[in-house]
């Protein structure tokens, strides 16, 4: 943790921060990889183009998150929109200096393997995921997720804040009515209470026992 909070720093030092607002687009895919994004806080979603104009969401990430960074190691336009969940800040640190970074820096060129390894098996587990899991079980595992990730511990249960059914439909790869569905069958066995924006677990491991 030590090694790449100095990575980080390293990157701070050479690139320029810039604050974002909430829904901006910070990445547009098909456009130049012409840098990478530290982000130092707050959240963004990446979307990737699906069939019929649908969209999907490649996850969410938060601060000491590489972003872009593919595009620019393999010289290709961006494969993904990234837009902000929160408001934030994140380091534009250009393609020259990031690439001649990874070149000089071997703590550098670690953390991005670290980072596109761990992208990739999570990439894999996905796809897994909508290939053999019905909605159900993906919909419980995604909260869940979001649970260990950001949740926050209340009296009543671990407490999920500003993400919709939309973004949850899209994160899990399944139509809004599925999605809407499994909701139903959680809400009536006492499993998930929703509300705009917020979804509760009143006890995640009984959710759990669901996947």
């Amino acid at each position: 943790m030590a090694r790449e909070d100095a990575v980080r720093a390293v990157l701070r030092r050479y690139g320029r921060s810039r604050d974002f607002h909430r829904q901006q687009t910070l990445l547009s895919e098909g456009a130049e990889s012409d840098e990478v994004l530290l982000i130092e806080q707050g959240l963004v979603k990446v979307l990737l183009s699906g069939g019929n104009g649908t969209e999907l969401i490649a996850g969410f990430y938060g601060a000491g998150e590489l972003i872009g960074e593919l595009g620019v190691i393999e010289e290709v336009p961006r494969s993904a929109t990234v837009i902000a969940h929160t408001a934030g800040s994140a380091v534009h640190v250009p393609r020259a200096v990031f690439l001649s970074l990874m070149r000089t820096n071997q703590d550098v060129l670690l953390l991005v393997n670290s980072t596109l390894q761990r992208r990739l098996r999570n990439a894999d587990h996905r796809g897994l995921s909508v290939a053999f899991q019905d909605v159900p079980t993906r919909v419980a595992k995604q909260l869940l997720s979001w649970a260990d990730d950001r949740g926050e511990q209340t009296e009543h249960g671990v407490a999920i804040r500003g993400m919709s059914q939309k973004e949850l439909a899209q994160s899990v790869g399944a139509s809004a009515k599925t999605v809407d569905a499994a909701l139903k069958r959680f809400r009536a066995q006492g499993l998930v209470r929703t509300s705009r924006l917020r979804y509760l677990l009143p006890d995640p491991r009984r959710l759990a026992e669901q996947v």
